[in-house]
């Protein structure tokens, strides 16, 4: 599992404190275009990214667990978005970790309803600015 940090570590104030997040793709997902934008997009709004590829659901939640992340956020390109939800929030569930979950990626439009449904708490598509992105992140996650 390949793993960077990208954004400065700790704050001592809770003013200082900065929104971590899990970005990850998933198993053979080789379309990382997307994602590395929005990663810059949330450093440069001031938030820590923790970036792993080529993971499982199993490995991203407890990669989210232990880091202690605000929010977690994937990418699905292969079409396998309604399993890998599902085994994700079902992997948060089993440890009864309550840790907000957004996706990008090309889903249908068919099946974003399906996402929000399982648990998900956005779907940003082709065309999503990456500052919606960290907008969003921002609204939701609070300290």
């Amino acid at each position: 599992m390949g793993e960077f940090i990208l954004g400065s570590i700790g704050a001592d104030k809770m003013s200082d404190y900065k929104i971590r997040i899990l970005m990850a793709r998933f198993d053979l997902d080789g379309h990382d275009r997307g994602i590395l934008t929005v990663i810059k997009a949330l450093v440069d709004a001031g938030m820590e990214v923790i970036y792993i590829h080529f993971s499982n659901p199993k490995e991203i939640a407890k990669a989210a667990i232990e880091e202690h992340v605000d929010l977690v956020g994937i990418t699905s390109s292969l079409g396998q978005h309604l399993l890998v939800s599902s085994l994700l929030l079902e992997e948060f569930s089993n440890n009864k970790v309550k840790i907000p979950v957004i996706m990008g990626g090309v889903i249908p439009d068919r099946d974003v309803s399906r996402v929000l449904e399982m648990g998900m708490k956005k779907v940003f598509g082709p065309g999503s600015k990456p500052q919606e992105v960290a907008s969003f992140i921002s609204q939701i996650v609070q300290h």
